[in-house]
């Protein structure tokens, strides 16, 4: 009688599509490389109108779609994602964004990561070593710590040379859903992304609130993917739009984990006195897309506008 195998868990991979025609075709040619075979891919398309969807449900016939009549966002869009994991019954969910190449071996070094990981079989989120797509020499990810005091980003790989230091496991407090594997008891037990956000600091929410209930996250730098920045929000680390969203959202994050008002007073004064100093920038004609943004993401803030309210095409 032979002995059976044992079945490596299944992943459902769920990737938000909005216009990406640009760089889809890069996308599906890596997944189609990759080294681990029990995986499904879950296409959420928020509505896109440029031939990017036929071109992923050509290329991919045995993807599930799920298409949305608007542009939902990475929250909402994610969340629809979820959901389809969980009536397929997987045991993993990979959150990657499609503006991403990879590494043939790069989810099951993950994976293996998340199997080794002493005394926390289960209870690990995992995220890989990004790299810039146009610059491998460079790290593409916020990966790192977050100060939630003044609302920061602290001690992350962002725009650092790929080098020993980058290629350290460590545990993190915070990272990018650029590409992040978890097990589906953790979507389960936090509970779906705050739609609020729409997109931007959705996922350090989420995290923030995983690693409260006992999870914790897992740096895994031989797991190597490639990031086409920012590719459906027009482009580059930067731009009006993702400064619109970020502003925005920086303010109601910091507002939800705020321990007391005082705090909260605290980081309004620091937050505030940093936007100021940049009112100079207005003199400087490739700065004022930019600020505008800002102040008109902190305005929808203060107003209570959240959710999607502005297009890429509106900047």
């Amino acid at each position: 009688m032979k002995e059976s195998r044992p079945t490596s868990p299944s992943i459902g991979i769920v990737a938000v599509n909005y216009n990406s025609k640009g760089f889809v075709g890069d996308f599906l040619d890596s997944l189609d490389s990759l080294d681990y075979a029990d995986t499904k891919l879950i296409v959420v398309d928020s509505a896109s109108t440029d031939g990017s969807l036929d071109e992923i449900i050509r290329r991919r016939p045995d993807a599930e779609i799920i298409r949305c009549d608007e542009n939902v966002g990475t929250a909402r869009g994610n969340n629809i994602g979820f959901q389809r994991c969980r009536e397929l019954g997987v045991d993993y969910a990979l959150v990657l964004n499609n503006d991403t190449t990879h590494e043939p071996d790069f989810l099951r070094r993950l994976m293996e990561a998340a199997d080794g990981a002493p005394g926390r079989a289960g209870r690990t989120m995992l995220v890989p070593r990004i790299l810039y797509a146009d610059d491998h020499a460079l790290i593409s990810t916020h990966a790192g710590d977050f100060d939630w005091t003044l609302g920061l980003f602290r001690n992350t790989y962002h725009a650092k040379p790929d080098s020993e230091a980058t290629r350290q496991r460590r545990q993190l407090q915070t990272a990018s859903f650029c590409c992040f594997l978890a097990p589906m008891s953790v979507f389960n037990e936090v509970g779906p992304l705050d739609e609020r956000f729409f997109m931007y600091y959705e996922e350090t929410d989420f995290i923030r609130k995983a690693l409260d209930l006992g999870y914790v996250l897992l740096y895994v730098p031989e797991a190597v993917i490639y990031h086409e920045e920012s590719g459906s929000s027009g482009g580059g680390w930067m731009n009006p739009f993702k400064q619109y969203y970020a502003s925005r959202n920086r303010l109601y994050l910091v507002r939800k984990h705020a321990s007391s008002r005082i705090r909260y007073a605290l980081f309004t004064l620091y937050f505030w006195a940093g936007r100021l100093a940049k009112l100079p920038c207005y003199i400087v004609p490739r700065q004022r897309a930019l600020i505008r943004a800002q102040l008109r993401g902190m305005a929808d803030y203060y107003q209570g506008h959240m959710g999607r309210t502005l297009e890429v095409e509106d900047f």
